[in-house]
């Protein structure tokens, strides 16, 4: 009857644990389905009405054309000359469409020839007006990211362009309207108005987002690049005084260990249009803690410190290793156990558990775990099971991964990557938050995904 009371005891303790076998872990739950990694930036690229004008009034200058002999109709001719008077200015006309307003001197000679007594008697008018024409466009942004002015078109000149000369009726309106407008087609989207460089400052945007940052932890490289796929750009708005739209750039985010990855240039895409009015960067940053850096942090840490278990047992750590174990990680620690009076026992601990982020600490830990004691002793076995609570306390105070140095520098380096310095415009990310959105145990490592959000500082070089 004694042997069956213990035989029953052995059976109901082992029956209420949890047999763990690292050969072969289990799913608690569905298949890990990790979240996707995404790097997106908006931001409204302004330039001032002030900016341009002083570019153009660079690019027009002194004398704008000049003809000679031109007719006028009637036999008329005449000799022509353009001079740009003073500054142009630009203004809005409705919320898509700029207006340009362009002092203009019209100066030159009507050459007038009539026959008096059969003799043929030329005579030169001169003339010298001052015209302040206004001329509509409407800028865009092309396919192959050029910006270019379309729609141009003069409006209106300031005053008639009907002359009277000696009874003559003279309208100049086809006459200078045709040379204006071709000066305005070819100048205009020739000029250094076009410097803006639009697409040179989206090649340095597009490489810059592309290219590798570099995170270290444990003395392990880590390295998280963007693969652009996507620019969008909105629509150019023209009210306020300034010139404006809303660029945006998409990627995939990727990690990888070891080396610095080669990232091939990828060229700029079709251009996408943007609604998205809003100022903010956010990038999830898929970064890998590898166990073997897990390893290294605990066994350097831990190894040989004394886990009180009661007044008489204290377990010594030997050595830890982790590994995935399913949809969870595990963690073995190699202890001896010294108790008063007894010989050592030695064995191993596994410990199972969920990984998660301690924002106090700043640092990875294991929640919902199960346990399990191995040992060669049977008793030391079942004993175990009985203090399993005291084990599991002390083991939750120590086993954890401390990041924190790992996301000051995720910080600082998101900064300092997401610099963008052209010739044209500057960017800089205003007092970013990174944020641990989930951490997950895969086979090959516990991927801490972070979210880094902010807004962006968008400074316009000297045109």
């Amino acid at each position: 009857m004694k042997k069956i009371l213990i035989a029953l005891v052995f059976i109901s303790a082992f029956a209420s644990c949890k047999k763990i076998n690292p050969d072969k872990p289990k799913f608690s739950g569905d298949p890990i389905e990790l979240p996707s990694a995404t790097s997106s930036i908006n931001f409204p690229l302004e330039i001032s009405f002030q900016q341009l004008e002083k570019n153009l009034n660079k690019e027009f200058q002194g004398l704008l054309f000049e003809e000679k002999d031109l007719s006028v109709g009637s036999g008329l001719n005449t000799d022509l000359q353009v001079t740009k008077m003073g500054d142009a200015k630009l203004s809005s006309k409705g919320d898509h469409a700029l207006k340009l307003q362009i002092p203009l001197r019209l100066k030159g000679s009507l050459k007038v020839e009539k026959k008096l007594l059969g003799q043929l008697i030329s005579t030169a008018i001169p003339y010298d007006e001052v015209l302040n024409p206004e001329i509509s466009f409407t800028p865009v942004i092309g396919e192959n990211y050029d910006l270019s002015f379309q729609n141009i078109t003069i409006d209106g000149w300031g005053r008639s362009m009907r002359y009277e000369f000696l009874g003559y009726a003279i309208d100049f309106d086809p006459l200078i309207r045709k040379h204006l407008q071709n000066m305005l087609n070819t100048q205009l989207n020739n000029s250094n108005f076009k410097g803006l460089s639009f697409r040179s400052f989206m090649e340095d945007a597009w490489k810059n987002f592309s290219q590798p940052v570099r995170f270290a932890q444990s003395g392990i490289d880590g390295y998280v690049f963007t693969r652009p796929h996507t620019v969008k750009v909105g629509n150019i708005s023209t009210v306020n005084n300034k010139l404006s739209l809303n660029l945006g750039l998409e990627g995939e985010v990727i990690s990888e260990v070891g080396k610095s990855p080669s990232v091939r240039p990828v060229v700029l895409p079709k251009i996408s249009p943007n609604d998205n009015t809003q100022n903010l960067i956010d990038i999830t940053l898929p970064l890998r803690v590898g166990y073997e850096a897990i390893d290294q942090y605990l066994n350097a840490e831990l190894v040989g410190e004394p886990i009180t278990i009661d007044k008489s047992t204290q377990l010594i750590p030997r050595g830890f290793s982790s590994q995935s174990f399913g949809d969870r990680a595990l963690v073995k620690m190699n202890f001896t156990a010294k108790r008063s009076g007894k010989k050592d026992i030695n064995g191993d601990i596994y410990l199972v558990g969920k990984p998660a982020y301690d924002p106090q600490k700043q640092a990875i830990y294991f929640e919902d775990i199960d346990f399990d004691l191995n040992t060669k002793n049977v008793l030391a076995n079942y004993a175990g099971w009985l203090k399993q609570g005291q084990i599991l306390t002390q083991m939750k105070k120590r086993a954890y991964y401390p990041i924190g140095a790992y996301l000051d520098e995720a910080k600082s380096e998101i900064q300092k990557h997401n610099q963008i310095q052209t010739d044209f415009a500057s960017i800089f990310i205003k007092n970013p938050k990174l944020d641990v959105l989930g951490i997950y145990a895969t086979q090959q490592d516990i991927r801490l995904y972070l979210n880094s959000t902010g807004r962006l500082d968008v400074r316009i070089n000297d045109l």
